[in-house]
């Protein structure tokens, strides 16, 4: 059997709906072994991406300026997407551990990483 790897943008997983679309993908397919996951993207058109929040996150934290307002809408993008799919997960430590960082100057890399992490 061959194994595969998958890759999900953005738009794939900016949603509960979203990431249901993509678990069924993956399960269709027992090939589908190792999933790739992008950063939550925009729900519609107006909407940010996580990573550009984060990025803005950084930018307001080097010019020692208060991010907790937006820092509040990833989480809340984060927890909306745990609760539409009934999970038991419990990401504040990981919330914590990054605003901290970004508050410390961890560097453009680790904040354009935390969304994907985070998925």
């Amino acid at each position: 059997m061959k194994i595969k790897v998958v890759k999900f943008g953005g738009s794939s997983l900016a949603d509960a709906r979203q990431f249901q679309r993509v678990k069924d993908i993956i399960l269709a397919d027992p090939a589908r072994k190792y999933v790739v996951p992008s950063a939550p993207g925009k729900r519609f058109p107006d909407d940010r991406k996580v990573t550009d929040m984060l990025f803005a996150c950084y930018d307001l934290a080097a010019e020692e300026k208060s991010f907790d307002d937006l820092f509040a809408s990833i989480e809340e993008r984060y927890a909306s997407i745990i609760c539409d799919l009934n999970l038991a997960l419990d990401l504040r430590a990981e919330f914590d551990k990054i605003k901290l960082a970004i508050q410390h100057n961890a560097g453009r890399d680790y904040v354009a990483s935390r969304g994907e992490y985070l998925c």
